[in-house]
């Protein structure tokens, strides 16, 4: 194999390799009946970029219908049968979204290593440009507004998304980024960042994203075979 086609097929295998990116699925819960099942709003947040900045860890999906472990299992009293909490909304098998996961391979977001029941309650985002949002269920008796602040503004100002007909939000925050979630009818307002002034102990957003490749093995392949065109390129001119 001669270095041009050499180069030319490290190229393609680099141009192949997944971009980088990320979509997360978000439960919000506004508390009202107090059952904290997080389906009160579920929507994804995808962007170029887009990181989800955060202390606690990711862990594997548990048993569903273990009420309360972890902490956004708990049955729901949105539907008889308890099946319309978010982990049935990710994961597929209940009530919500028809039965359908949302992202079956998915992680969850816990603070508590030991039993991982502990609620992230200090999350926050980065990402390169815009951001769509996309809202999957709504389930709520409340009167529930999602939008985002920006953590350099020290006042937190709530910014509203405004979506179309589909429910699909497109926002570009131009920095880092939280969520917030006010609902007008209770006079409350939730935010990821539990300490800016969520009105009890645990977050009222659960987080869930499917683990990306590994640096994908198509680009690591690509980047080596250009790597390896390029030196004996170099030899030859020697």
């Amino acid at each position: 194999m001669n270095l041009k086609n050499l180069t030319l097929i490290g190229a393609a295998l680099l141009l192949s390799s997944p971009v980088f990116g990320s979509t997360y699925f978000v439960g919000f819960e506004d508390t009202k009946g107090g059952d904290y099942d997080y389906n009160d709003m579920v929507f994804s947040l995808s962007g170029n970029g887009l990181t989800l900045n955060s202390s606690a860890s990711y862990y594997s999906q548990p048993t569903l219908g273990t009420s309360g472990t972890p902490f956004w299992n708990n049955a729901s009293y949105d539907q008889p049968s308890g099946t319309y909490n978010i982990g049935y909304c990710i994961y597929g098998g209940g009530a919500c979204n028809k039965g359908v996961a949302l992202d079956p391979g998915a992680q969850f977001l816990a603070s508590n290593p030991t039993s991982h029941t502990g609620s992230a309650n200090d999350v926050t985002f980065s990402v390169n440009g815009n951001v769509n949002a996309n809202v999957q269920v709504q389930v709520t008796a409340a009167t529930n507004e999602l939008g985002y602040y920006l953590t350099a503004d020290s006042t937190h100002a709530f910014h509203a998304l405004t979506g179309n007909s589909s429910n699909v939000y497109d926002f570009t925050p131009g920095g880092n980024f939280g969520l917030v979630e006010r609902v007008s009818n209770l006079g409350t307002t939730y935010y990821s960042q539990s300490a800016l002034g969520t009105q009890d102990s645990v977050s009222h957003f659960a987080y869930f994203n499917t683990p990306a490749p590994e640096p994908g093995m198509m680009g690591l392949m690509g980047a080596g075979l250009v790597g390896v065109a390029a030196l004996l390129r170099r030899k030859k001119s020697a």
